[in-house]
């Protein structure tokens, strides 16, 4: 007599994953309403009277606000968990995008003694550069990150790579469609209670409403602070009591740089290294989110032929290629994801920040040659491979030094000084653009010089020495700030 083998039972797909997705999904719908800033300035000047260096401001001290509420927002979240934190960022970050379609142009101006600020850029300010900034620090691609980090650990390069390439899809789909919008909308409207709403305005409206009803549900309903909440380990690995007989039980290691405190880290060598590089990386993508657009409307003529295709519309095609650099960013943030997990991460990160160099060297010195088409397109290509890569490789690299007990509010300062780059290379930007002669070949050149020491200081983190991958002791031991001399391995 033969007996039926009981049919194998198929295990649920891992939690984490579906952390990984909510993440890429709440940054995908999110991104254009922060990173489609470009889109609105050549459309809003006009309308308010404003020129590059007023809405230089209004980029600028957003990202700054950004930055220096992203410590706080950290230490939010390591208090109160993901969904609340989220739930009510991105609510009211929403709700303040869809406010932007009804900016009126104000005759007054606000007399500080000093400066006189025009009334409705008071507004853009106000609006855009403090609220949903604030609200963006509450649910930034830093926060989604310390989070996804506390799920994995053997995946955890390729987990974040994963989660972060939200913002680069979102940036490949949503930013082309919103120019395409934007476009075909100038002679129609929409009515939003007895307001007619029309080209730029209808799209702020849109991109809000998408946070609002989207965004803001998907992570109050998926998002969990930590695998233990549900009774699971990082990676979905067994339990000690369901692992294979014979098999070692499992502890969760930490490095040598651990610690209770955030304040503890800025008195260890890898805080000021990633910190030192993050501000070049604000250096450079701040620029690219608010004058990468407008460069190449410059430089572009009124109608462009690319490949088999025409455009009719110049800031249509520039979109395009903003489109495409960010969209590449999911390809090289997924690349450089699993290249994280097999090799030392800080020689990942400079090689991400020497081909970022790479590219800006082709957009600022092709077109000096004739070749300014071939110098755009080499740059989306370059740049949109290593522009996010930088982002998980860097949260990653933080946890692995640090732990997890305060990684939020330690995230949220190295976050910060990223933002104190993107503040003062969109303001140099600005003002430069007409020092010289409305051009962008200064502001590019030095910002992409600046790689070069971001790249050293990325490669000289002596990962081996401080990372938990490397050098790790029992959790049990308790956390305690190691005194060991800078020498070893890298």
């Amino acid at each position: 007599m033969t007996t039926k083998s009981a049919a194998p039972v198929t295990a649920p797909m891992y939690f984490g994953w579906y952390i990984v997705a909510t993440c890429f999904f709440v940054s995908f719908l999110s991104m254009p309403g922060r990173q489609g800033f470009g889109l609105f300035v050549t459309e809003m000047e006009p309308t308010f009277g404003w020129d590059r260096s007023d809405i230089s401001w209004v980029g600028s001290v957003g990202f700054l606000i950004n930055g220096a509420m992203q410590p706080i927002m950290g230490a939010l979240f390591d208090k109160y968990g993901p969904r609340r934190v989220f739930g009510i960022g991105l609510s009211i970050m929403g709700l303040a995008i869809m406010s932007l379609a009804f900016m009126q142009d104000l005759q007054h101006s606000l007399n500080l003694g000093v400066i006189s600020i025009p009334l409705d850029l008071l507004w853009f300010i106000v609006v855009f550069s403090i609220v949903i900034n604030t609200c963006l620090s509450a649910a930034s691609i830093t926060n989604m990150l310390a989070l996804v980090v506390r799920w994995f650990r053997r995946k955890r390069s390729k987990a974040t790579g994963l989660a972060a390439a939200g913002t680069s899809i979102g940036g490949l789909l949503m930013i082309p469609f919103a120019a395409y919008l934007m476009g075909i909308i100038d002679n129609t409207s929409l009515n939003i209670a007895g307001v007619e709403l029309v080209g730029w305005r209808t799209v702020w409206f849109l991109l809000g409403a998408m946070v609002v009803f989207l965004s803001a549900p998907l992570a109050v309903f998926f998002l969990r602070p930590s695998p233990t909440e549900l009774g699971l380990n990082p990676d979905g690995d067994p339990n000690p009591e369901d692992a294979p007989a014979g098999s070692a039980p499992q502890q969760r290691q930490s490095g040598l740089y651990e610690v209770n405190s955030w304040r503890q880290c800025f008195k260890t060598p890898p805080m000021w290294q990633l910190s030192g590089a993050y501000v070049v990386c604000g250096i450079t993508t701040g620029l690219l989110s608010i004058h990468f657009i407008p460069y190449a409307e410059d430089i572009l003529p009124d109608t462009v032929n690319f490949l088999w295709m025409t455009f009719d519309d110049k800031k249509v095609f520039a979109a395009l290629m903003f489109g495409v650099m960010t969209g590449l960013n999911a390809a090289g943030v997924i690349i450089t994801g699993f290249m994280g997990d097999r090799m030392r991460r800080k020689n990942v990160l400079a090689l991400v920040y020497a081909t970022r160099g790479v590219a800006f060297m082709c957009l600022v010195f092709l077109p000096l040659f004739g070749y300014g088409m071939l110098g755009l397109v080499a740059f989306a290509l370059l740049s949109g491979m290593s522009w996010v890569a930088s982002v998980p490789l860097t949260s990653t690299l933080t946890a692995d030094v640090y732990g997890f007990r305060a990684l939020g509010t330690i995230s949220g300062w190295v976050f910060f000084s990223h933002q104190i780059g993107s503040f003062f290379s969109i303001q140099f930007a600005g003002y430069a653009y007409e020092w010289f002669g409305n051009s962008y070949f200064w502001p590019f050149l030095i910002a992409g010089l600046t790689l070069i020491p971001a790249a050293i200081m990325a490669y000289s983190i002596k990962e081996y020495h401080y990372s938990s991958r490397y050098n790790s002791r029992p959790a049990e031991a308790g956390p305690q700030l190691a005194t060991a001399g800078a020498g070893g391995r890298y």
